[in-house]
């Protein structure tokens, strides 16, 4: 190849000179590499607009193959049509023959050797100068595809030295792969090895051009190969069909010839006949003018006969029938020879037509002739011009191979310095790979230290905290047992209604409720005129929000949790606000929901300490009568009953409870509830609810 070769690992640059800077190997290598790949982009538009070129023009041979075999199809058509009325004239003619012979009463059994007309001649003439022409146009064929074959031969010669210079490429490629793997074989995680590895890339992205340069070259040979098969299949299916409209028009022109055979000698057969009535009849005329000519002979006898005797009366009478007879007879002759003479004239003037057609249809044959010439000779000057278009563009991208083959050679030469430069930082660097083996080791070391006392300290935190935690645990416990202690057990609060407009308006009324002022703890009711105070653990006023009512009673819905039971619920007359209380509106809810989301969020805290099971029950209370809400069936009746566990609580034996995930299923639930609600009647009475929180 003339490119020069590596050196053997472990000498400097040549001269002494220092090295070039590997952050300058980097930048020289990426840029070559990117004009490397910009090179091959291109490459592969060209080759890409050389298919697409292919393409139309194998488009363009396509429709010009499909007009002809339709031009060709047509001709066929039109040949087969001149045969078929041909045929049709000819059986014209053939059946008013037997009629004329069937009135004559011929002998069929005579015959005379059929005289060839000259239109037929001219016909055969026609088809031998078309075979002349197609042995012509064969052995032009056979002249172009040798012509293609010493082209072929010669691209396959110019590939061939093409991929000797590749294989050799190659070579180098591989040589430069083994030094690189020997200089990778003792080296670490290191920059010199990441330049290396590039120039693995490089090395890799070369063959892969190399690879895709082989591959044009075989899509070019199969290229310019289809070209020259698809031009030798078009012209054996011409050879075809030429050879099928020969062989159909020698059959159509064998019966034509047999056909005029016959009608020639049926014409023969009807001059005969005519001439054998005009003899008869020139000599019934003759006869006939003899016996006029002895007309006063007859006369003369028939005067004396008249006189002399009877019996040569009789003679004369019947001389005289065979007269008249014989005249009758020779006036039907006579008629029968002008019908016959008409008729030949008949016959005369359709031989005349169909004379005519054939001379018409032998110049429209000479035409198509001529066509089809024309057609082949555009034919084969597109085939010329196609080779010679191939031919052109394999030259060019050889060239184009050659100039890609020299550029990569050039960068090989680049590659070579580079690598020397490698070789020397890869002798400096080794050296303090190995001194940073040893540093890093021992700075290993030294952080597992510092992480094992790290951990350990992290540890007794944890268990400080958890001990810490477990002590807040029993003091909150002590100290809500204590809050209950002194609050009690059972609490009352009353939430007093505001006063509707309605209300208001009516003049007969009047405020049933009042509170002392700075008082939350009593309420006055007058009723008929009778006033009495109510002493009450707490008292909303009217002006109270649903947040501060449950703020009240929030420690006491956080308590579930440590283990108590905890009952809320509302009491008062129909339209008091129960409802509102417990539940509430979307935009403002009640203790229920508020509640709900408060154990959640606590057990969602206590998530990391603690496990959870929720479940739900849902019970309707109404005349004393307990309804399972959540059950199958809403009207069976349940009833309360002690634990038979002996603990003395109550509890409702088939009551249905159901696991809850979070709030949202909760939410669920009772949207299904009041779906089921107005099917069976609506809630008619007290609501109570049931959560169970058990950690395991």
């Amino acid at each position: 190849m003339g490119g020069e070769q590596l050196g053997p690992l472990g000498k400097e640059a040549p001269g002494g000179q220092a090295p070039e800077s590997p952050l300058l190997a980097v930048l020289s290598h990426l840029l070559s590499f990117l004009e490397h790949y910009g090179h091959l982009q291109r490459l592969q538009e060209q080759a890409g607009a050389y298919r697409a070129r292919l393409r139309r023009a194998e488009s363009r041979r396509r429709q010009q193959l499909r007009s002809f075999q339709r031009a060709s199809r047509q001709r066929e058509r039109d040949a087969l049509s001149l045969v078929a009325s041909l045929e049709g004239v000819i059986s014209e003619q053939q059946s008013t023959l037997e009629t004329l012979r069937g009135g004559m009463k011929l002998p069929s059994a005579c015959s005379l050797p059929p005289a060839p007309p000259a239109g037929l001649h001219q016909l055969v003439e026609s088809i031998s100068a078309l075979q002349g022409d197609r042995a012509r146009l064969a052995e032009e064929i056979q002249g172009l595809r040798q012509e293609l074959d010493e082209r072929e031969k010669d691209k396959q010669q110019l590939a061939g030295s093409f991929h000797l210079q590749i294989q050799e490429l190659k070579h180098q490629i591989e040589e430069r792969e083994d030094e690189l793997a020997r200089l990778r074989t003792g080296m670490g995680v290191t920059d010199s090895e990441k330049r290396i590895h590039n120039l693995t890339v490089e090395n890799e992205g070369l063959k892969q051009s190399l690879g895709v340069t082989q591959g044009l070259l075989q899509q070019l040979a199969a290229v310019s190969a289809q070209p020259s098969a698809l031009l030798a299949k078009e012209n054996e299916d011409l050879r075809g069909q030429v050879q099928r409209l020969e062989a159909s028009l020698q059959q159509k022109l064998a019966q034509l010839a047999q056909l005029e055979g016959q009608v020639d000698a049926l014409q023969w057969y009807k001059e005969e006949e005519a001439r054998q009535l005009d003899e008869r009849l020139c000599a019934l005329q003759q006869a006939l003018d003899a016996q006029l000519s002895r007309a006063p002979d007859v006369q003369y006898v028939t005067q004396t006969v008249e006189v002399e005797s009877p019996s040569t009366l009789r003679s004369l009478a019947e001389v005289e029938e065979r007269n008249r007879v014989l005249q009758e007879q020779l006036s039907s002759q006579g008629e029968r020879c002008q019908r016959l003479t008409e008729q030949l004239q008949g016959s005369e003037e359709v031989a005349a037509g169909l004379r005519h057609k054939i001379s018409a249809y032998e110049h429209e044959m000479a035409q198509l002739r001529e066509q089809l010439l024309r057609e082949i000779s555009h034919l084969e000057a597109q085939k010329e011009e196609a080779v010679k278009e191939a031919s052109e563009c394999s030259e060019q991208h050889l060239d184009q191979l050659r100039q890609q083959f020299a550029g990569v050679r050039q960068r090989l030469a680049v590659l070579q310095p580079l690598l020397r430069s490698i070789r020397t930082d890869y002798g400096s660097l080794r050296g303090q790979v190995r001194s940073f083996s040893d540093f890093y080791e021992a700075a290993l070391k030294e952080a597992r230290q510092q992480m094992c006392s790290a951990i350990s300290e992290v540890s007794e935190a944890n268990r400080d905290l958890r001990e810490k935690y477990q002590h807040e645990v029993l003091l909150r416990r002590k100290y809500h047992d204590q809050l209950v202690e002194l609050k009690g057990n059972i609490r009352v609060l009353c939430r007093l209604k505001p006063v509707t407009e309605a209300e208001q308006q009516a003049s007969e009324a009047s405020v049933a409720v009042s509170t002392e002022p700075g008082s939350e703890s009593s309420v006055t009711t007058s009723y008929k005129g009778k006033e009495r105070t109510f002493e009450l653990d707490k008292v909303f006023l009217p002006q109270a929000t649903q947040e501060e009512v449950f703020l009240e009673i929030e420690p006491l819905v956080l308590s579930c949790l440590n283990g108590y039971n905890v009952c809320i619920f509302a009491y008062g007359q129909t339209g008091s606000g129960k409802t509102y209380t417990m539940e509430g509106v979307p935009d403002d809810p009640g203790i229920n929901q508020r509640a709900l989301e408060v154990l959640y969020r606590e057990m969602e805290a206590k998530q990391g300490l603690c496990k959870y099971a929720v479940s739900l029950s849902l019970v309707e209370i109404y005349n004393e009568v307990i309804r399972d809400l959540l059950g199958k069936d809403p009207q069976e009746r349940l009833d309360i009953k002690l634990n038979p566990d002996g603990s003395g609580q109550l509890h409702v034996p088939g009551l249905t409870c159901v696991e809850v995930q979070g709030f949202r299923e909760i939410k669920k639930v009772a949207r299904e509830v009041g779906r089921v609600a107005p099917q069976t009647g609506g809630i008619r009475g007290g609501r109570v609810g049931g959560l169970g929180s058990v950690p395991p």
